[in-house]
Order: structure tokens, then C-alpha cells, then sequence
């Protein structure tokens, strides 16, 4: 296989590599898809254990209708390799100033009902009025206005309309927190707003039976199908760079050569580390040293010996959950209190075969830093008050635990993104969505050497996660085969 030639060779099988990798290979260009693991979907991976079929950590999609999963799944032609399920019955908790852990009642709409949330929230009949005024302004803001928030945090924009303690709660803890990974003054309103409209218009919480990880699977069988080659388990050591344009990739199962590269490894370990700071200007490779990640998940998959809860997945918050910088900072010193929202997930609540027949997999997420080399203690601080706010919902949980599994930005770092910046690696989703690196500020996803592209979380997309990760695909794809095509003219 060494010195093989491909029209292009993609690193990384995660959303952004997979989808983009697949949507070439479909429109006739020859791809090399290469993937360090034994298996695709990067920061979404699936994986099984003792018959649990779980993606790797919390992950939820949104929005529902019209998401990206489907839309690619569907263009590859590949939809019947993932089954995509939107459970009801979400499971979100509010532990009440009194200390009173209150489940949000369920509703018969798809959409949120903002009159269930007063009630469940507590919010007082005078602040209803304001309250119901701030999410008709927000949902309902036409695109040059959300457009206009562009360079203003979400803290700004929800601190300027007033709103109670619980509302502000739910709305950066539940719906923000883990959509971005990123302290809510830092967060791009413009960025912010615009997934709170989808969610708020078109529903949130949508998974993949046996994990997302399928999604990312199933593209790399559309890679193959087209004609394409997927390479798993090949860990990339270098891009090659002759005369100030890609030549292809060094890794540890061969040479191959191809005048386009796309990476999907991140925008920091493809400069700093793939193709090296010496290849570009010092500006540049300055710029890239100094872009700011999103914050890592820290948490546990419980496997239990029974059933403790019929949620399909949710959140526990309280008024004091919403992080900002200088409380998460001062948490980091050890001087204020690391307790902020908890995700959990229930894959077996929404998929049956997602755990053995009377038992179930609860696995939980809150913020940590991207340090893939916090000391055990640092972990353990996270950790613990995750678990004080997951054993105080779910009283009976903790007797029922057979086996535990513990993950850190470190288990993130080692599965997807190389650490070459001090304090980063193990980073959820990417480059935060914070003000000043998003919209016309997001790095392009052309790299100032010829051929050079990112994909990914990092560059192209925007929104939640995963589907901003898809998004991306679908604009390189379009963008690389246009310069394919212009390459292919000019060199034949």
C-alpha cells in the first residue's frame, strides 16, 4: 500500500472527516479515509461492553427536525446502517432552593411549553409576563438581529433582559452549557441564540440506537460503497509538505501521496504538530497556538443491576449552576465550588438492546477543564460533586451501581485529539464558540498551504456539536471538490 496516490486523503473518521470523506468518494473522487482507532465517530465514538451499547460519553443531538444526521445519512444513501430514535420523557431535573430535586414534568408537545417551565421552575406569577417576553423575543428574532448580537456574549444578551434566577438557570445550564462547553460570558450570543431557536422550534434530544458513533460508521461504508478506501487503526505521523503545498501523509502502516489533505484532528495538532510551525508564517501559526478550546466532560458510566429511572437522558441544575469565567477559574484555584450542571444519558430508554434485559447504563457528564494532565486529586474534585448531584436525584441509583467506568479530558485526548497546547486535548467539542472565534471569525477551512483543508468542529460549521461537525463536511466537501476540479484542470 505504501506510495499509493488518492485524489484526497482525509484524517480522522469523527463527523466532520467521515461525512466529508463520504460525500467525495460519492462524487467520484478517489479518498483515503485514515482513523487512529479501530473505530470511527471521534469525540462520538460508540462502544460495547457486557452487552451495554453506549456512544462514549454524554452526547445529544439537536435539532430534530431537519437534522444533519439524516441529511447526510440520506445524500450517502447509507440511512439504513443508522437508526436514528427521538425519545420522549425527557428527564431534566431543578434541585429548588430548598434543596428539593424536581423532575420536569412531561408534556405531550414536541416543543417546549414555557408555561410548564414557570410551573416547574417556580417562577412567580409578576415575572411571568417578562419571562414569556424573553423567549418570544428570542425565538422569534429574525436572523439580521441574531446576526447583530454577533461579538456580544449570551451572558450579556440574557443579563440585559432581566429574567428570574431559575429561568436564567435553565436557560444557560440546561440548553447552553452543554451545547458549547464555554463560561456564558464568553459565549457568542449571535452563535448561542441561533441553536436555542432551532431547539425551541424544531425539538432537541435526538440519538442513534447503539450510539453515534453509528452515524460516523455508516459514512465510512459509503466511503467503501463508492469505491473509496477506509483505513482504521492508522495513526498519521505527518502531512507532507513540498514547496508550499501538501503532497499527502506519513503513518505508521505507509506512505500514501495526494495533492489535497483534509484533517479532521483539529486545527491546533494538524499546524503544530502534523504539518509543523515551521511551515508557516509566524503570525499564523501564532494565531492557531492562541484559539481557545471549549471545556472538557469529566464523569462515569454506572452499570446497574436494575432499572432506576425511565429518563431517556437529562440535566440536574440549580440556580447556581451557569458557569462564568471567574467562577470557573476560581474553581480551578480551589476558591469556589465546581458544582455546575450534570448530564446523563439512558441509552437502554431509548434504544432496548442498549443494555441486558433488567439492567441499565447511566452515564453522567459535568464541566472539567481540557487539561488532559489534571492530577488524580484535581479529577477527583470534579468528579465528586457530579456524584453528590447525581446520588441526591436518584437516591436509589448508588446501591444499584455493579461497576463503574471513569472518563477525564485525558480519555478524550487519548481517543481523538493529540494535546499540543499547554491545558488542552481533552476539549469536548473543539474551538469554543466564543466570542471573537465564531462567524467571519472562525478559522477558515482553507489552510495557507496549498491543498491543505480542516474539518470538523474547528472550522466550516456551526450550532451544536455534532451537527456543526456535519455541517463543516458538507461545506469542505463542496469546497474541495471545486478545487479538485480546478486542480485536475490546471495539472492535466
Amino acid at each position: 500500500m505504501s506510495e499509493e496516490s488518492y485524489d484526497a486523503i482525509v484524517i480522522g473518521a469523527g463527523f466532520g472527516g467521515s461525512s466529508c470523506a463520504g460525500l467525495l468518494a460519492k462524487r467520484g473522487l478517489k479518498v483515503l479515509l485514515t482513523e487512529k482507532n479501530n473505530v470511527a465517530g471521534g469525540k462520538a465514538m460508540s462502544l460495547a461492553k457486557n452487552g451495554f451499547r453506549y456512544t462514549a460519553w454524554v452526547v445529544i443531538g439537536a435539532p430534530v427536525d431537519g437534522n444533519l444526521y439524516q441529511v447526510v445519512l440520506d445524500e450517502l444513501e447509507v440511512g439504513d446502517l443508522a437508526d436514528l430514535v427521538v425519545p420522549e420523557g425527557a428527564g431534566s431535573i431543578y434541585r429548588t432552593p430548598a434543596g428539593k430535586y424536581v423532575r420536569m414534568p412531561k408534556t405531550s408537545s414536541e416543543k417546549l411549553d414555557p408555561g410548564v417551565i414557570f410551573d416547574w421552575l417556580e417562577i412567580p406569577e409578576e415575572s411571568r409576563d417578562a419571562a414569556l417576553q424573553f423567549f418570544a423575543n428570542m425565538t422569534l428574532m429574525p436572523p439580521d438581529q441574531v446576526g447583530g448580537l454577533r461579538g456580544t456574549s449570551f451572558a450579556d444578551f440574557v443579563d440585559a433582559a432581566g429574567i428570574p434566577p431559575a429561568l436564567h438557570a435553565f436557560i444557560v445550564s440546561l440548553c447552553c452549557d452543554g451545547m458549547f462547553m464555554v463560561p456564558v460570558d464568553t459565549l457568542d450570543a449571535a452563535e448561542a441564540v441561533t441553536s436555542l431557536q432551532a431547539i425551541f422550534t424544531r425539538g432537541g434530544g435526538i440519538f442513534c440506537k447503539g450510539g453515534y458513533g453509528r452515524v460516523a460508521e455508516a459514512c465510512c461504508e459509503a466511503v467503501r460503497r463508492y469505491g473509496s478506501e477506509v483505513l482504521m487503526g492508522s495513526r498519521v505521523k505527518r502531512i507532507l509538505v513540498e514547496d508550499g503545498r501538501v503532497g499527502g501523509v506519513e503513518t505508521d502502516k505507509g506512505t500514501f501521496r495526494a495533492p489535497i489533505v483534509i484533517s479532521n484532528a483539529g486545527i491546533q495538532p494538524t499546524v503544530l504538530k502534523l504539518v509543523g510551525a515551521e511551515h508557516f508564517d509566524k503570525s499564523y501559526a501564532n494565531y492557531v497556538r492562541d484559539l481557545v478550546p471549549s471545556y472538557a466532560l469529566i464523569g462515569h458510566r454506572y452499570f446497574l443491576s436494575r432499572p432506576v429511572t425511565d429518563a431517556p437522558f437529562g440535566v440536574i441544575f440549580s440556580d447556581g449552576s451557569p458557569w462564568t469565567l471567574d467562577r470557573f477559574n476560581r474553581a480551578c484555584a480551589g476558591e469556589a465550588s465546581r458544582q455546575g450542571v450534570l448530564y446523563y444519558e439512558v441509552p437502554s430508554n431509548y434504544d432496548p438492546e442498549g443494555a441486558p434485559e433488567g439492567k441499565q447504563m447511566l452515564m453522567t457528564g459535568s464541566f472539567c477543564p481540557p487539561d488532559p494532565n489534571l492530577s488524580a486529586e484535581e479529577l477527583q474534585a470534579w468528579a465528586c460533586v457530579g456524584e453528590e448531584a447525581l446520588f441526591g436525584a436518584f437516591p436509589d441509583l448508588e446501591a444499584a451501581i455493579e461497576s463503574k467506568d471513569f472518563y477525564t479530558a485525558r480519555s478524550v485526548s487519548n481517543a481523538t485529539r493529540d494535546s499540543v497546547v499547554p491545558g488542552a486535548g481533552g476539549e469536548t467539542i473543539g474551538l469554543g464558540q466564543i466570542v471573537g472565534q465564531c462567524g467571519d471569525q472562525k478559522p477558515s477551512i482553507r489552510a495557507p498551504i496549498c491543498g491543505l483543508f480542516y474539518v470538523g468542529c474547528d472550522a466550516g460549521g456551526s450550532g451544536i456539536g455534532t451537527q456543526q461537525a456535519l455541517e463543516s463536511g458538507m461545506k469542505v466537501a463542496d469546497e474541495v471538490e471545486r478545487y479538485h476540479r480546478l486542480h485536475r484542470r490546471a495539472t492535466s
